[in-house]
Parts: structure tokens; sequence; C-alpha cells
């Protein structure tokens, strides 16, 4: 009876202390996050090196210069080359609204892919579009003239990203399908999810249009004003005028940095973001954030000697905003070298306070990630979704990978992202560190409890 009592004790015991353990752990991981506060003096190491759009000086020195930081932490380097487009935003934009006879200025950006203005600019009458479905009943009604795209990101949304999706095609397509209308131009409407003075860029595309027209964006105060006047005075006339262009595409790299496995090196744990950014900030959440909450977390493993069983992959990816060049690299090589990735991680939604994760897994991971829940949620984190993980790994995407995507908080992403206010004066070093902590946690747990397809 009494050896009976005893296994039954040990069954119930030897669990308990080994979640204890595990507690203590995660502890210690965010207490050497939040006290060392690497990972902020790493983001302004990232950020002093300015915008780093692919194709430019800045994209490779991001690289070079945190390769030099990997390689003094002890992980294994090596850089992955890609080919990516080289576009160029030329000198600052400049727009204003002409109303009896009096000049209004307004804040605009080119969006990403753009062509240009003529020399001394486009002027025309504008129409606003509020809708597709507007666009696509129209006539005659743009011929000639410049397509003003206002379709406000919608604020009842509580994820700002759901908003965002719903707004996006206006800034991507919206030439491509202004431009089958007669239109000349188009002004969008920048995806902010508040009213500022700062427009936002991002990527568009002329896919297979017959002509190629100058797209810009304007600030969401701007673009309320512009609204606003129009209702008053339909013929007003509205001029811009920029200089972007597309040079030949140029070599840029991928940066990856390994840390060898325990007890099984070859199934590999990667883990990254973006290195490139637009070029209007410093890339400071978008995606500076990512790629050293990425860094960052495999270095707090490696101080606190949580070595795990696996090998673990940091990847700084690069051209995720005109194309995935980087990701789309980094999964052909890893196909060809037949790398068995177990795991990938992303982060690229910023670098405010963690409040979950994302992810793509079989059916019987998922229960077990959720299993995790309790270790996390006094750091905050609750939201374990089935939303998607991240667009750069999910170049590696196979019905065995577990796919985790890193949701911080969202509601004032999109008040910086792709603006002149994405800089690191806008990263709160408490918040960028309990990412950088969820992730080196995430990884322990994972590995640890053996999380992976068999």
């Amino acid at each position: 009876m009494k050896k009976v009592l005893a296994l039954l004790l040990s069954a119930v015991l030897v669990p308990l202390c080994a979640q204890k353990d595990e507690t203590e752990t995660i502890k210690s991981i965010y207490t050497h996050a939040l006290t060392q506060q690497q990972g902020y003096a790493w983001l302004k190491k990232l950020t002093d090196i300015g915008g780093r759009l692919a194709g430019s000086a800045e994209a490779n020195q991001a690289v070079q210069e945190f390769q030099k930081v990997c390689d003094s932490l002890g992980f294994t380097t090596f850089l992955q080359e890609v080919t990516v487009p080289h576009w160029v935003r030329g000198p600052k934009e400049t727009a204003y609204y002409t109303l009896n006879g009096k000049r209004y200025e307004v804040a605009i950006c080119a969006l990403g892919g753009s062509v240009a203005t003529p020399e001394k600019g486009l002027q025309a009458e504008v129409v606003e579009i509020t809708s597709f479905e507007q666009l696509e009943a129209m006539t005659d009604e743009l011929e000639g003239k410049i397509a003003f795209y206002n379709i406000p990101m919608n604020p009842a949304f509580i994820n700002t990203f759901y908003a965002y999706g719903s707004a996006v095609k206006q800034r991507y397509v919206g030439a491509l399908e202004a431009s089958k209308k007669g239109a000349i131009g188009v002004v969008a409407r920048s995806l902010s999810s508040s009213i500022n003075p700062y427009p936002h860029t991002g990527s568009m595309t002329y896919a297979d249009a017959e002509r190629q027209i100058p797209a810009c964006a304007i600030s969401t105060r701007h673009a309320e004003q512009l609204s606003k006047e129009l209702e008053k005075n339909p013929t007003l006339s509205f001029h811009f005028k920029m200089a972007p262009e597309y040079r030949d595409s140029v070599t840029s790299y991928n940066l990856v940095a390994e840390w060898k496995g325990s007890e099984k090196p070859d199934e590999v744990i990667v883990i990254g973001g973006h290195v490139d950014s637009w070029d209007l900030g410093t890339g400071a959440h978008d995606d500076g954030a990512g790629c050293i909450h990425s860094l960052e977390a495999v270095w707090l493993l490696q101080q606190l000697n949580l070595m795990p069983k696996r090998t673990v992959r940091v990847v700084f990816f690069m051209n995720e905003e005109f194309g995935l060049n980087g990701a789309k690299e980094y999964a052909r090589l890893s196909k060809k070298d037949k790398v068995n990735h177990v795991i990938a991680i992303e982060s690229d939604a910023g670098g405010f306070s963690p409040r979950g994760i994302s992810m793509v897994a079989p059916e019987d991971l998922k229960e077990r990630i959720r299993g995790l829940r309790h270790y996390l949620e006094p750091y905050g984190l609750h939201e374990f979704s089935e939303n998607g993980s991240g667009a750069d790994i999910s170049q590696l995407k196979t019905d065995k990978l577990v796919m985790i995507g890193l949701r911080p908080d969202s509601h004032r992403y999109f008040e910086v992202h792709h603006s002149s206010q994405d800089v690191l004066a806008r990263v709160n070093a408490r918040e960028l560190e309990m990412g950088s902590a969820t992730l080196a946690a995430l990884i322990y747990l994972l590995d640890k409890n053996d999380i992976v397809a068999p």
C-alpha cells in the first residue's frame, strides 16, 4: 500500500514540480529582458542607419552590421544573396489645390513603385471615390482626371489589421483600376487609423495596366479636408509633383544566424522579421522591432543557459515590402538544402505590448500550443488565435510545420506604419522587451515540450 501511495504521489508531484520549474524559467526570461534592455540598444543601432528601402545602401549596411553583432555572440552566420528591385523616391513630393485663386498645400508621398509625374507636375480636376463599387459603375467620369480614393480604415474593427486589410485595395490596385477608367493620376487616402498630417506610403502595382499613371498617398487630415472642399467645389484643381524611378535590380542579402541544437540539431526552429523598411522613417516598428525581437529572443536563451534541443535560426529577411524576395529565396535554398524546419516564428506587427499569438499548425498541435497559455497570461498574453502567422515564413508552409506570429497590441500601429513617424522615439523600451521575452519563452516551451509534428 505504501508503494502504491508513493507512486501515486510521485505521479502528481513530478509534473507539478516540472511546471513550477518552467514557470520560474519563464519569469527569469522576462526579468532578464526587462532589466538588461539589450533589444532596445540593438534597435537604436539599427534605426541609426536610417530607412532601409530594399536595394539601398542602408539596407545592405544593416545586414553587414548585424552579421557582426551575431558573430560576436558566437552564432554561426551566413548571407544569402537576393536580387531585389531598386525603386528610388527622388526629391520630396509636393501637392496643392487651388480655390478662388488661393493655394492650399497638402501632404503627400509617392506610393512604392509609382512612376513619376511630368517634370512640372500633374494638374487636373479630382473625382472622389469612396468604394470600388462606385468606381466599377463609372463610365467616363474619370476621363482626364485625378482619381481620389477616400476609403477610411473601418474604426469598428478592434484589431486594426482587419481595418487595414479592408482598405488596402485602394493603395495597391487603385492606379491599375483607375487607369482603366481614363484617370491620369491617383491620390489615395493614407492607411492610418487616426487623423494626422503624415502621409503613409506602401507598395502598389500596375500589373498588366495599359497605362501607368502616377500614384501618391495623401495624409488622412488632408484627405478629410479635400473631401469637404470637393462637396462645395466639385471642379477644384489639384496639382502634385513627384519624381520616383525604378533603377536596375541589385544584389542584397538575407542574414542568417544559427545556434546549433544540443539533441536534435537537424530539426530547425526559424525565427525572424524583415530588415528592409520604407524610407520615410527608420523602420523602428516595421520591421526593426521584429528583427530585434527575433535576435534578442535567442540571445536571452543563450544568456540564461537555456540551450534548445533543436537548432535555432534567426533570419533577417530582405525585401518583404516589395515582394517577399528574401523569404522566397530563403525557402528555395532551404528546400534545395533539405532543411528540416519544424517551427517557424515571425514578428512583423510592431514593437507594442504583446497580446498573444496567432498560429497555423496541425490540429493536434494547436491544442498543445494553447496548453501553454497559462505560462504567458501573467505577462499579458491572452490571444491564441488561428489567424495566420506571417508573410515571410508563409513561404515555408507545409502540412506539418508549426507557424506562429507574434500579435502585439495593434491600436497605435497604423498611426506610424509606413510613415515618417516610424522611428525609435515611437517605441517604448519595456514594450519592445516584452515582445522579445515572449518569443524566447515560446521557443523554450515549444522546444522543451516537443510541440512539433513527428
